[in-house]
């Protein structure tokens, strides 16, 4: 039997306190409109997309804990 992992307990959970946490202390590193997005769902290709249609930016988070900030402007740059 697989064992599940608490969504509480997953990396961008995590992530997602931690940010809360530093926006309640006025020291986010984050836009100030972003959504968090475990890298390794099978739909965060569409969470992504979703996420720049509607403005926001976008904050990546792997397996490790490891965060990738992507802003659409971000995108535009390098097209």
């Amino acid at each position: 039997m697989a064992h599940d992992m608490n969504p509480s307990e997953s990396p961008t959970a995590k992530a997602m306190d931690r940010a809360i946490d530093l926006a309640i202390e006025g020291k986010s590193p984050y836009p100030e409109h972003a959504t968090f997005i475990d890298a390794d769902s099978p739909h965060a290709g569409h969470e992504i997309t979703r996420a720049f249609d509607e403005g926001y930016a976008v904050v990546l988070v792997s397996a490790d804990g490891r965060e990738r900030v992507i802003t659409s402007k971000m995108l535009a740059a390098s097209a």
